[in-house]
């Protein structure tokens, strides 16, 4: 800051710091008046002088004048807007008050003059190199004008005093002037120089403080932000950290996995000698393990973990970090590629094998048909042939519901009005045995188009309504919801990012859990004349689609089967 510049003291932290500074300025005037007062008693005291002579008076009343002026002051402290003009009213007072003193105690001859030293260093404090030069001036001009009217006896010298004048010839007076002011501007410069480079530490102190804050706080978000669960153990095997990610991870909030053993987290590190604590005792940094870990809503996770020792500034290994990722969502997806790989190499083989089933299996269905209806044959006979018949054209079924999971036919994809195409399939299932005791509640949002093939989505939407149905023998409701949504997180984007929902959910007797996972295997099926085949074909082709299928269920609380088909424009 320069000379000249002025104090910034509109903002609320340098108008803080004023203020404290203008208490303390107020107690050391209070403590050095104090001491005055009492040193003034001490010696007058020690001497036996008489404690009511003139001077004395006018010492005393000088001094209690300071301590109601300070009441006033800080009186005012609270209520004053504008704290520089008010420090320098206080100093200015102090030069006063400092210049009587030395008056009655003695003028040129006083030993208080000091006194002008302490109010520059307070100068200098409040108001810098500024406000010291300024009342280092002042001081000197009063302090000279004070010997100087003494000299010249404007102004008497006794004032009730009954020490002797002594007599100075001009020269010494002004050698005593040049010294005294001398050393005001040297205290002024000196002590603004120390109060400046005070300031400037405390700003560079603040500055890299901030500094720090902020960088504390972009590692925090980083660290934060990071998909990977990262936690802190220290040497004792305690978790001392957590960020928000091992949080959601794992389903627990930062209060339930501080101060945790890492063990007690993740109990397959319990067991001693297994892989796992081996893993943990013995492996390298940075070796990655994966382990599965219970949720407390139950829900189980794989996780893949890691971890590398954690050290002090010196190299001293204090704990380790382990990261882990959610591995569920991989792991499904693994599954289901594998699931997928076998099933087309299953059906490649089984397409081939079931083509030759066909061919054979249509001849013998034909000659037993023209065997039938030739020869004479007796009730019982004609009640096998009947039989055969049946069970041909149930294999015949069975081959052309494999062939169409196995190779679904891609048939020929055009732009359909979903709402019609599903209005025209509950017509159909309503006027079927299979719907004749079902109600059907519909939500149906017009004008949403899709590209697929008709009668494969026909086959899929038939098959879901045939199963909501068979849950529910003695008849009940089935909700049909047709509507378009946005972008699902589990899902590809869509071309234009909107997605076709079909929900269908019944009231019936629900999925048991073991088994929900095993619906869409092919040949599974709980029903006596089932294939296991039906969902399987759904999947199949509502994925040729770029679609998606999901069902939940609970047992007893019904089914509700969701498909995801690419949205089109109307």
């Amino acid at each position: 800051m320069s000379v000249l510049s002025p104090i910034p003291a509109d903002s609320p932290e340098i108008r803080e710091e004023l203020l404290l500074k203008l208490k303390w300025l107020m107690f050391s005037r209070v403590i050095i008046i104090t001491f005055l007062l009492g040193a003034t008693i001490l010696i007058n005291f020690k001497e036996k002088s008489a404690y009511f002579q003139p001077y004395l008076f006018s010492l005393y009343g000088i001094i209690i004048s300071t301590y109601l002026v300070t009441l006033i002051y800080l009186f005012l402290l609270s209520r004053v807007k504008n704290l520089i003009v008010f420090s320098y009213l206080q100093i200015f007072f102090d030069l006063a008050y400092v210049t009587a003193i030395i008056y009655v105690t003695g003028g040129i001859e006083s030993i208080f003059s000091f006194l002008y030293i302490l109010s520059i260093i307070n100068a200098s404090i409040l108001l810098y190199r500024r406000g010291g030069l300024i009342i280092a001036s002042f001081s000197s001009f009063f302090y000279a004008a004070l010997i100087g009217f003494e000299y010249y006896s404007i102004i008497p010298f006794s004032f009730g005093q009954t020490f002797p004048k002594v007599v100075y010839s001009p020269s010494q007076i002004l050698y005593n002037i040049s010294i005294n002011i001398t050393g005001f501007y040297a205290t002024a410069l000196l002590t603004s120089f120390l109060a400046e480079q005070l300031r400037k530490s405390k700003n560079e102190l603040k500055e890299k403080d901030i500094d720090l804050k902020n960088l504390e706080a972009l590692h925090e978000n980083i660290v934060q932000s990071i998909g990977s669960g990262i936690l802190t153990v220290n040497k004792n095997g305690e978790i001392v950290w957590s960020n928000k990610a091992a949080q959601n991870i794992l389903g627990l909030n930062e209060s339930k996995i501080r101060g945790k053993k890492i063990q007690e987290l993740f109990p397959v590190f319990i067991t001693e000698n297994n892989y796992y604590q081996q893993k943990l005792i013995e492996g390298y940094p940075g070796e990655r393990f994966e382990i599965t870990f219970s949720r407390p809503d139950g829900k189980k996770v794989f996780l893949g973990i890691s971890y590398s020792f954690l050290q002090d500034k010196w190299g001293n290994t204090i704990g380790r970090i382990f990261t882990f990722q959610d591995l569920t969502t991989y792991r499904e997806m693994e599954e289901q590629v594998k699931r997928m790989d076998r099933l087309a190499a299953v059906g490649q083989l089984a397409a081939g094998i079931a083509h030759e089933i066909r061919n054979p299996l249509t001849s013998l269905s034909g000659s037993i048909q023209v065997l039938k209806n030739e020869l004479e044959l007796n009730p019982e006979s004609r009640k096998l042939m009947e039989i055969v018949l049946e069970e041909t054209n149930r294999l015949n079924n069975l081959i052309t519901d494999f062939l169409l999971f196995a190779q679904p036919e891609p048939g020929e994809k055009k732009k359909i009005d979903l709402s019609w195409l599903i209005e025209e399939i509950i017509i159909l299932f309503l006027h079927s045995p299979e719907g004749e005791h079902i109600k059907i509640n519909q939500l149906i949002t017009p004008g949403i188009y899709i590209a697929g093939n008709p009668g494969n989505l026909k086959q899929v939407l038939w098959n879901i309504l045939k199963n909501a149905a068979q849950s529910q023998p003695r008849g009940g409701v089935i909700e049909v919801e047709v509507k378009s949504e946005d972008y699902l997180k589990p899902f590809k984007k869509a071309s234009n990012g909107k997605w076709a929902k079909i929900r269908i959910k019944d009231q019936g007797c629900g999925i048991p859990k073991e088994i929900q996972k095993k619906i869409f295997d092919p040949f599974f099926t709980t029903k006596d004349q089932g294939t296991g085949l039906g969902l399987s074909i759904s999947q199949r082709i509502i994925e040729s689609h770029q679609g998606k299928i999901t069902v939940t269920s609970e047992e007893n609380q019904g089914t509700e089967v969701v498909i995801y088909l690419p949205l089109l424009r109307g």
